[in-house]
């Protein structure tokens, strides 16, 4: 018989659950001490993925319940219509289909208010935590202004607090992070950059081109973030990012989260959460420890595995919507990473690093508490 990780995780116990984490961990032996710790931890912590995502419905409500996020932030606007669940294509972002899908999140808010709540301001992230409940930050991974910078003010008022200046193609704003040329911010986005400042967006650059990135920290007023990359140091990707980059982000305060999809963590299999955790450590040494967090990139549940769900997701978010630089390859995951355990397995890591409590807890959550707070209120 072939038991596969969500019967481990649903009907194995916690113990099996440790031991499918082993490799990414240490010995099996380390890992029910290291739990209990990282539990106990994590129960107290605020807990922030600036990008990830679930299902609207009952299956992804109990994904979330079984995750323990205070704050989950997903990406809107990008939903192929054709696909009963949506599904991403970025090249067909439009202003109209982010209303849609702004209007769709906050009605299914509002449904299902004993599980989840809006993120639109640090003291809603507070408030969650305190009800034990999980808060939803909305985000666009695309600027679907039509090159009118009042959509921005108008997405706001709809809960949009995360914004990224580009997809991976060019757009109004600027050059994306696959597109052949190299150009930066346009002055229209850098005007686009200023009024996210003014009305309370994060200015997000994680599929921006490398100029575009370094000219979104630069001209951004207010603290910009990063939500989701991974170092380039460690693994030359087109969504990477350099060395030069992440210090640019640290000295204006910013902060930037690390995926776990694992062609970003690292060129050849395996990929496990140590080699993810290489990247916290190269964060850390680099500009210290206030200027990472979570940023996974994945569905909380993990990316899909059986035959079946893998050959859907390839249809709907494989090629042509990523060019071959990509480098996508199946399984999608992090080893250790692909659940919704992921945050308490890389809170039993840090433990093992050696991360001091005071900086695990700002690494869980508290990093990006701060930066919504200066720059969201």
């Amino acid at each position: 018989m072939t038991i596969s990780r969500r019967d481990i995780i649903r009907g194995g116990g916690a113990l099996a659950a440790f031991a499918w984490a082993a490799p990414a961990l240490g010995k099996a032996a380390d890992i029910a001490p290291l739990m209990k710790d990282a539990d106990a931890l994590y129960n107290e912590s605020i807990i922030i993925d600036m990008l990830c995502d679930e299902f609207r419905d009952a299956s992804g409500l109990e994904q979330i319940k079984l995750s323990g996020l205070t704050t989950m932030s997903t990406t809107l606007g990008v939903r192929r219509p054709e696909s009963p669940r949506g599904s991403y294509m970025m090249n067909g972002f439009t202003r109209d289909n982010g209303i849609a899908d702004c209007v769709a999140w906050n009605k299914f808010i509002a449904e299902n208010n004993t599980i989840i709540a809006p993120a639109r301001s640090a003291a809603d992230i507070r408030s969650a935590k305190a009800a034990g409940k999980t808060s939803v930050m909305l985000n666009f991974q695309n600027a679907p202004i039509d090159g009118e910078l009042d959509n921005i003010d108008m997405f706001h008022g709809l809960g949009i607090r995360v914004m990224q200046v580009t997809y991976n193609e060019r757009n109004l704003l600027g050059d994306g992070s696959t597109e052949r040329t190299n150009a930066g911010l346009s002055d229209f986005g850098i005007a686009a950059v200023h009024r996210m400042n003014e009305v309370g967006i994060l200015v997000d650059s994680s599929h921006s081109g490398a100029q575009t990135t370094m000219d979104a920290i630069t001209f951004s007023k207010r603290p910009p973030i990063i939500s989701h990359s991974n170092c380039a140091a460690l693994n030359e990707h087109p969504r990477t990012k350099s060395d030069e980059i992440i210090r640019a982000l640290a000295k204006k305060g910013g902060v930037m989260g690390l995926t776990t999809v694992n062609t970003m963590v690292k060129r050849d299999f395996p990929v496990t959460m140590e080699h993810w955790l290489d990247h916290v450590d190269h964060i850390v040494k680099l500009v210290g420890v206030d200027h990472v967090g979570f940023g996974t990139d994945t569905l909380i549940r993990g990316w899909p595995t059986d035959p079946k769900q893998k050959q859907e997701f390839l249809d709907a978010y494989g090629e042509p919507y990523f060019k071959s630089s990509y480098r996508f390859r199946y399984p999608f995951g992090t080893e250790g990473m692909n659940d919704a355990k992921k945050w308490r397995f890389a809170t039993a890591g840090l433990i093992k690093r050696g991360y001091k409590e005071a900086d695990i807890v700002k690494i869980l959550g508290g990093n990006w508490l701060r930066i919504i707070a200066d720059v969201v209120g």
